[in-house]
């Protein structure tokens, strides 16, 4: 029904109806001169998988009702509203309030049509002064029975983290920081071998390389501004080429070596497939308001006309009125061929940044965004590559995949994007924007996926160590030539809290949550010491004959002597030996003792004494047993051979009767009875018949090997016939 608002044919207010609830009578309202107001639509909440797309591009703001069903996005409403000033450049947004004001009444309009009272947007951002970096990391999955879903999405914002730390210096002393709005997977390896897909499998190392998207913080924020100031928040963030790859080149057609370009009116955002995955990303600050400019130029329009006569093809003439006032009509050919330098130039440009990103011209290319729709451009870019014609296709609705249209009228390239931006979303392929209080300190995270503290605690630097914990390396080794394992202790489990209640790592979170985490603990690591296998080892020592030898309890590491503090290290080869007396010490010296005798202070050790440290211990030659007397006088001359000289000073004895005097011997080795055989006074070459010798010290029967005292008297001769 419409309303006149003319005086004198205002229609009342009232109403009456029949028995049967049918109007009987109208009437109309009384005169105010107003128009009456609308009846408010009640409005439902947004549900889950009400899926707003909100495309805020530098000529028109577009938005897009869809949800998920079966694998397909199902379009329900649209909207379009283009700015009515230039609040954006170049894909930067410059005039917020502005930029806002339409935006918010795309959402109104939607809001309208739907019934849904619109609480959340997913969005896009437009590459201008894109970052791309490409990385890989290895991860060891040893311990792990096989990989998961949140594993393989724990590695990939870890890679993203490593690009961000790559990123940074190149930045230098930029006064902005750089977000992460997006990454691709170019491949998966699992021990080295390249693989679709991680999950569920086991092995040693996972391996992920990607391709990281960042734009500064400028372009970022000025986004969220606009969604604060019309109460939206954002439920996933995108770059606009992975939203435009996503509708058009899906994964099971990225084999092919395409490059997809999306004009806009302020920037030409370029994607790169191959192998089956994005292998590379691009900008051009050139794009849509390049031709739009040379038009103003060159007929003196305003924006506005300039732009109306740019999407003017079909036509066979061109009619617009120029600044002054003056209409003109032109022919479209002559109109057209006159932006043929302009649509060289730029074409020229997105060409070379094809090249640049892709290192040769690709197979395809795919032109979307409203500046794909400039005549002449598909042809000059094919022209520029040097590919055929058909080789460059404009992408509109046939060309998006797994999409249903429903009644929208949706058929341009210039819905590409936005459509791209709502699968996106629905994929949990976007990066979403928190604030959230970690331990004290506001923190904010772009993230592909509703928020856990999981993505939370990775985006902060915590490491898998920090936030799972391992169990301690194990320590295996070779004690006296036997193999040793020992465990590694097991690790202590992180805690954290969501305000003030106890949460799990999987735990989503919101904006405004306070959480309190505590770290894990890993396991302590296997240590052995020395001192845990053999005791203290002490160094002890004793001398023999001057030199310098170790008792007690002996270690040695890969044959190296080694004391009680000393660390085992894994596949250690350890010898512990326990050396007490003199007989286990004889064992070791590196000399033969079969025929040594071992004297301690004058005194003849036996092979059961204990050794004390720091002992003296001399050794000397043992006797030549006599098997036969006749062997005697032999003897007698060997040790009369060896005899030292009998000095007046030194250790005074008697034999036979006479007073002799003995030289102080090597090491000061006590003196034995057999010395004395060389001073002796006896024919050996004249022995008497019974060859019987009598050999007494101090009157008692001698053997050799007596130990000789100060003063004693001993007699050596020859027993009478």
């Amino acid at each position: 029904m419409s309303f006149s608002p003319e005086k004198n044919n205002v229609p009342d207010n009232a109403a009456a109806a029949g028995t049967d609830g049918s109007a009987k009578k109208k009437t109309v309202p009384k005169r105010s001169g107003k128009l009456p107001a609308k009846k408010p639509v009640k409005l439902r909440a947004q549900e889950e998988n009400d899926i707003f797309a909100l495309d805020i591009g530098t000529r028109n703001v577009v938005g897009v009702i869809g949800h998920m069903s079966d694998g397909v996005f199902c379009i329900d409403h649209t909207a379009v509203i283009p700015h009515k000033q230039r609040a954006m450049i170049d894909g930067q947004i410059e005039d917020i309030p502005e930029v806002a004001r339409i935006a918010g009444s795309v959402k109104e309009k939607l809001e309208e049509r739907s019934g849904i009272k619109l609480s959340r947007a997913a969005i896009a951002a437009a590459g201008r002064a894109l970052r791309t970096r490409r990385t890989q990391m290895s991860f060891n999955i040893e311990d792990k029975e096989t990989i998961t879903d949140d594993d393989v999405k724990t590695f990939e914002l870890e890679c993203s983290l490593k690009a961000q730390d790559e990123l940074d210096p190149e930045n230098g002393e930029a006064s902005f920081p750089f977000y992460c709005v997006g990454h691709t997977v170019i491949r998966y390896l699992l021990d080295d071998y390249q693989i679709s897909s991680l999950v569920g499998h086991k092995g040693k190392r996972a391996s992920v390389e990607l391709i990281a998207a960042f734009l500064p913080e400028t372009v970022v924020e000025s986004l969220y501004s606009v969604t604060d100031m019309i109460g939206l928040d954002v439920s996933s963030l995108t770059l606009e080429p992975i939203a435009a790859m996503n509708v058009i080149i899906p994964p099971n057609i990225r084999l092919i070596n395409i490059a997809l370009v999306d004009i806009g009116a302020g920037t030409s955002d370029i994607a790169i497939s191959q192998n089956g995955s994005i292998v590379a990303y691009a900008m051009s600050t050139m794009a849509g308001d390049e031709i739009t400019e040379e038009i103003v130029r060159n007929y003196i329009v305003d924006f506005q006309t300039a732009e109306k006569m740019k999407l003017s093809s079909g036509k066979e003439t061109i009619s617009y009125k120029d600044i002054l006032g003056f209409e003109h009509t032109i022919d479209e050919k002559e109109f057209f061929d006159s932006l043929i330098p302009a649509v060289n130039i730029l074409a020229e440009d997105i060409a070379e940044h094809i090249i640049n990103a892709n290192g040769q011209a690709p197979a395809a290319v795919f032109l979307v965004g409203g500046g794909s729709l400039v005549k002449g451009l598909a042809e000059a870019v094919a022209e520029k590559l040097d590919i055929p014609q058909t080789r460059v296709a404009v992408g509109g609705r046939e060309a998006m995949k797994n999409i249903s249209f429903g009644r929208s009228r949706i058929s341009g390239p210039e819905y590409v994007t936005p459509v791209g931006i709502g699968i996106t979303a629905a994929k949990n392929g976007g990066y979403d924007f928190s604030v959230i209080t970690l331990n004290g300190k506001k923190v904010r995270i772009f993230d592909t996926r509703t928020v856990r503290i999981l993505d939370l605690l990775m985006s902060e630097g915590y490491k898998t160590s920090h936030i799972i914990g391992h169990t301690g390396r194990s320590l295996t080794f070779t004690l006296n030539g036997e193999k040793q394992f020992v465990k590694g202790e097991p690790s202590a489990a992180a805690e954290v809290t969501v305000n003030g209640e106890s949460a799990s790592l999987e735990t989503t979170v919101r904006q405004g949550d306070v959480i309190e985490f505590i770290p894990a603990e890993s396991g302590k690591n296997a240590e052995v010491r020395i001192s845990d296998i053999a005791g203290d080892v002490t160094v002890r020592k004793v001398y023999i004959d001057g030199t310098e030898y170790p008792f007690g309890v002996i270690a040695c590491v890969n044959g190296r002597r080694i004391t009680s503090d000393h660390i085992v290290q894994n596949f250690d080869n350890v010898t512990v030996s326990e050396i007490e007396t003199l007989g286990e010490l004889m064992e070791t010296l590196p000399f033969d003792t079969s025929r040594l005798d071992f004297y301690k202070a004058g005194k003849l050790l036996s092979i059961d004494h204990i050794l004390r440290d720091n002992d003296d211990i001399i050794t000397s030659d043992k006797p030549e047993i006599v098997k036969n007397e006749r062997d005697m006088p032999d003897l007698i001359r060997k040790v009369q051979d060896n005899a030292v000289p009998e000095d007046t000073e030194g250790f005074r004895i008697t034999l036979n009767g006479k007073s002799i005097t003995l030289e102080p011997r090597p090491n000061d080795r006590p003196h034995e009875f057999i010395e004395l055989m060389a001073l002796a006074d006896i024919d050996l070459d004249s022995p008497p018949k019974s060859g019987d010798m009598i050999l007494t010290v101090n009157g008692k029967e001698a053997s050799f090997m007596d130990v000789l005292h100060e003063g004693d008297s001993a007699v050596i001769k020859w027993a009478e016939a």
